[in-house]
């Protein structure tokens, strides 16, 4: 028998990835292009990247102390007052993504850097907001399907939509890197100091590893 709910669903992502292959946002078009990106060295089979979870009713909680705001807040923010933007593409069904809650962003070394170097912004890839900034405005895909992926998390990772995936923007809203997966703390404060110190202009990774001391036991 044929499941039109789920030949529906993948309709509307394929409709999606067409869509956005050919409307290109700035944040794709300035991707960084270093051949050092941090991305590159994180060993794949060391990610846990989910779609989907057994835990698909559990509660999604945020208990770190990360001043999250809108994609918006942290554009205009930016505009003022230049720093890096961190961006968490996230679902509320996602369990890796329930795991950076738990064990990375409510590390408090993990949080206090981010607060202190970024913009941190949280955005539900499956979001039925409206997001917008400039000239460019994003919305859901379908608004009356529950999973349907975001506009903006579909740009944003390149049509790639994995999660979690914490995406790294410079001070000028240009895209570093995409960093997938679970990242458990000590992982994910070599990354935040590389990109957030801006060591990433001038230190290749492997070298960055090699000097940095980290303060996570």
């Amino acid at each position: 028998m044929v499941n039109w709910k789920d030949l529906s669903m993948a309709a509307i992502v394929i409709i999606a990835i067409v869509f956005f292959s050919l409307k290109r946002s700035f944040l794709q078009a300035s991707i960084n292009s270093q051949e050092n990106r941090a991305s590159n060295y994180i060993a794949q089979e060391d990610l846990e990247i989910s779609f989907a979870s057994e835990n698909n009713d559990a509660k999604f909680n945020e208990d770190s102390d990360i001043n999250w705001m809108s994609f918006e807040e942290a554009y205009l923010k930016c505009k003022k007052n230049p720093r890096p933007i961190l961006v968490d593409i996230y679902t509320t069904w996602c369990g890796p993504c329930k795991l950076m809650n738990s064990q990375t962003f409510s590390n408090s070394r993990i949080s206090k850097y981010i607060n202190e170097h970024f913009y941190a912004v949280k955005f539900d890839a499956e979001s039925k907001d409206t997001v917008k900034f400039d000239s460019y405005v994003f919305v859901s895909t379908d608004p009356s399907t529950e999973n349907a992926p975001h506009q903006f998390a579909a740009s944003i990772l390149d049509n790639q939509l994995s999660y979690p995936s914490i995406v790294f923007l410079n001070n000028q809203v240009q895209r570093l890197d995409i960093i997938k997966g679970f990242q458990p703390p000590k992982t994910f404060e070599f990354v935040l100091n590389y990109y957030g110190s801006g060591q990433y202009q001038t230190t290749k990774w492997e070298d960055f590893q090699k000097t940095f001391a980290s303060i996570i036991d």
